[in-house]
């Protein structure tokens, strides 16, 4: 595997030692010794874009190594680098040096957080450069890519720029590895107890509570010409999530099952209209795409976005007599609607939550008299 010299978030990887690898054998999983994290890696090849001369005898050869860092807090990071061999130049990305994209079409763009960097590599009797680029990326990101055809990239260096194409050929490995990846996120929840669909789940490792209101559904909005994914289900679920800080938060989440995913980032928003009343808000991680066999035994994905809301937009929620929420994505917008029928649990799911949160009443004492 190359590019393992690179710098923070790819520092010290040579250290780890080798562990059990996930079923494809061009996906390697390494774990520092120390600290006992683990850290995921697929390499994947790439080619000329259709159109571009053959590259020279001095062009880089260029892999793309993607990878998913197991992080102290339970958090896992994402990186897309590519990896550039046997070049007589190098591009020398500065931090904040950028990647064009193009994935099956659909414009975008990568900042390097660190730069890039170059060591001697020797084979045989002769040395030749390797530079190595981590561009930051999110889970989200990498889920288009696993479902795309065609990935076309620029890395734009300080005098020259690199650009190749892959495919989904090439990159058929990496909706397992996301797989894999999943595995490295915090300890998953121990059911608690369940009340028909309210559900509450405890961390083994915090003790700190989520509850959830699973599986709102929705429909279609009369009259609305263009509800978006057609064909497609849509359903809300509610969650609490009970913070260290004392605090609570709230999410409503769209779920999508066995379909065409909403393939969100982070910041996009989700517009609700409840009689009349408009609200704006906003996904902190964007989708989060996994993938499981369906009652045929066929991969399918399941999207599920949270986007944070506050308990008053709850207690709105329940007041109100129709609930309109609307999408915008790259491929068009979404629309649909949900019947006041369907929140009928929310009161009850929004009274368990309170529960959560710590009194800021202190107790009464005797009066003092005077």
């Amino acid at each position: 595997m190359k590019g393992l010299t690179g710098p923070i978030p790819l520092a010290g990887l040579l250290l780890f030692a080798a562990s059990a690898a996930p079923q494809s054998k061009n996906i390697h999983e390494n774990v520092d010794p120390y600290t006992g994290l683990r850290t995921l890696f697929l390499e994947v090849s790439t080619r000329n874009c259709p159109g571009d001369p053959s590259p020279g005898p001095h062009d880089p050869e260029v892999h793309l190594l993607f990878t998913a860092m197991q992080n102290q807090s339970g958090t896992v990071s994402y990186f897309l680098s590519p990896e550039m061999d046997g070049a007589s130049y190098t591009l020398g990305l500065r931090p904040a040096g950028t990647m064009d994209t193009l994935i099956d079409g659909v414009v975008g763009s990568l900042s390097a957080s660190a730069g890039s960097t170059t060591t001697d590599r020797y084979s045989g009797d002769h040395s030749y450069l390797h530079e190595t680029v981590p561009f930051s990326v999110s889970r989200a990101d990498l889920t288009r890519l696993a479902t795309a055809q065609e990935f076309q990239f620029r890395i734009n260096g300080q005098h020259r720029e690199a650009q190749r194409c892959t495919d989904a050929r090439r990159m058929h490995d990496l909706a397992e590895f996301l797989d894999a990846a999943l595995a490295y996120g915090p300890p998953q929840p121990t059911p608690g107890w369940q009340s028909g669909p309210i559900v509450e789940a405890v961390n083994p490792s915090t003790q700190l509570k989520t509850l959830t209101l699973a599986k709102v559904a929705t429909e279609p909005c009369p009259g609305d010409p263009a509800p978006g994914l057609p064909g497609e289900d849509i359903a809300l679920v509610i969650s609490a999530n009970q913070r260290s800080d004392g605090g609570v938060w709230y999410f409503i989440s769209t779920d999508i099952s066995q379909g065409a995913g909403l393939n969100l980032r982070r910041g996009d928003k989700l517009q609700t209209r409840m009689d009349g009343v408009s609200g704006s808000f906003n996904t902190i991680n964007g989708s989060v795409i996994s993938y499981g066999p369906n009652a045929e035994g066929q991969r399918v994905p399941h999207e599920t976005t949270a986007f944070h809301v506050h308990q008053s937009d709850l207690v709105a929620l329940t007041k109100a007599s129709v609930l309109k929420f609307h999408i915008d994505r790259p491929e068009g917008a979404v629309s649909r609607c949900a019947r006041p029928d369907q929140f009928k649990d929310l009161v009850e799911f929004i009274g368990i939550a309170a529960t959560y949160e710590p009194s800021h009443l202190a107790a009464a004492g005797p009066a003092e008299s005077h």
